[in-house]
């Protein structure tokens, strides 16, 4: 928990380095520094020494052991309980009372399952030793808004032989898991429905042909036609307004494993003054029955996908500069992005909305970060 307390402090390991050599000694020995026995001071490690240490280290292990940590509730963990100290408030968050507000304004349907989102990012400025691009696929938990696994996918290798190894050892029975199109193959469906007894929502493009094919024609018909198997929401925010309307049919001989229901999603953007100015129409299909998700079930889980573009990967690049970051030495680059997961998930733990607000909030004073991670 040292190096997620200081990244907090810092994007790249001279920054990181620059955070430790400033922070007062109180701070570095309750995150265990070496004590020189001379001076009785307190010595962070050198940045030259960041960089080996963390080269060496298996990125994998460090992404476990934080979405362990993570997982964990914060009252059972050892140390401190997390939270401010006294006489330092935390100033209220503009996104936290728009969060609020659109909860207030769209209720969420009841009985809906827990969910998860399965999606891959590619670090742009980081490099393999070999050569080429470093890339991760990530299990987001689309409701506490953190990383439940990653990995790190191999120079030769896709998304989705690596999603199986990324569930490995996870207990998923009942969830529901989301994915985009690139995911809609039969061997990810048989995976998550017969070896975790998990739900899915997958998306359909051209390089499911037959499937689309199928799902078009069964969702095909007037309104009239699916009037009890449709549903309609309305977002605003942003400078833009937002329909959606979805509607479903029974996945009948479809020939792909699990499937139940097929749905369309129609979308309509625009200005605050109403005028459509955009449409989209995306397929899916999904293993969960009509008992267990109508209309407006399916169309919650497929929007809280995209939560792991916008509040996983828009966050890292965005508010810690991931794909600006060159680091290319060993396992540098993905356990990096590893700390990073683990202190955006403490933040949002602690009930941070605007992780760049809370980032200000504790790198501003290192004694807040001791609280942070119940050191």
């Amino acid at each position: 928990m040292a190096f997620g307390s200081a990244t907090v402090g810092g994007n790249s390991i001279t920054a990181i380095s620059h955070w430790a050599h400033e922070a007062p000694q109180d701070v570095l020995a309750a995150l265990g520094c070496w004590r020189d026995p001379l001076t009785g001071r307190c010595l962070p490690p050198s940045e030259r020494t960041l960089r080996r240490v963390l080269a060496d280290v298996d990125g994998n292990e460090v992404d476990r052991h934080a979405a362990a940590y993570l997982a964990e509730s914060p009252d059972d963990r050892e140390g401190q309980p997390a939270g401010d100290p006294p006489g330092s408030p935390m100033p209220r968050e503009r996104e936290a009372r728009r969060a609020a507000r659109r909860q207030r304004r769209q209720l969420m349907p009841e009985g809906l399952l827990p969910s998860a989102a399965f999606d891959g990012k590619v670090l742009r400025g980081a490099r393999l030793p070999g050569g080429g691009q470093v890339r991760l696929l990530s299990l987001f938990d689309t409701t506490g808004g953190t990383v439940v696994a990653q990995r790190q996918i191999g120079a030769k290798s896709t998304e989705v032989p690596e999603l199986a190894p990324l569930l490995t050892g996870l207990d998923l029975a009942g969830m529901v898991l989301t994915g985009d199109a690139l995911h809609t193959v039969r061997e990810s469906a048989r995976h998550l429905t017969g070896d975790h007894r998990a739900h899915y929502v997958l998306l359909l493009k051209d390089n499911q042909p037959t499937l689309l094919a199928a799902a078009i024609r069964a969702l095909s018909g007037t309104d009239t036609d699916f009037a009890t198997r449709t549903h309609t929401m309305t977002d605003r925010g942003h400078g833009r307004t937002e329909t959606r309307t979805i509607r479903t049919a029974p996945a009948v001989d479809v020939g792909f494993p699990g499937a139940a229901q097929l749905f369309r999603i129609l979308r309509y953007r625009g200005g605050l003054d109403g005028v459509r100015i955009s449409k989209e129409v995306v397929f899916g299909l999904s293993s969960l029955p009509a008992d267990l998700a109508g209309p407006e079930h399916l169309n919650h889980y497929v929007r809280s996908h995209w939560g792991v573009e916008n509040r996983e990967h828009y966050v890292r690049d965005v508010t810690f500069g991931e794909d600006a970051g060159q680091v290319r030495t060993g396992q540098l680059p993905h356990v990096m992005a590893a700390i990073r997961n683990l202190v955006i998930g403490a933040f949002r733990q602690q009930g941070h909305s605007n992780i760049a607000h809370a980032r200000r909030h504790y790198g501003y004073a290192p004694h807040r970060l001791l609280t942070l991670f119940s050191l």
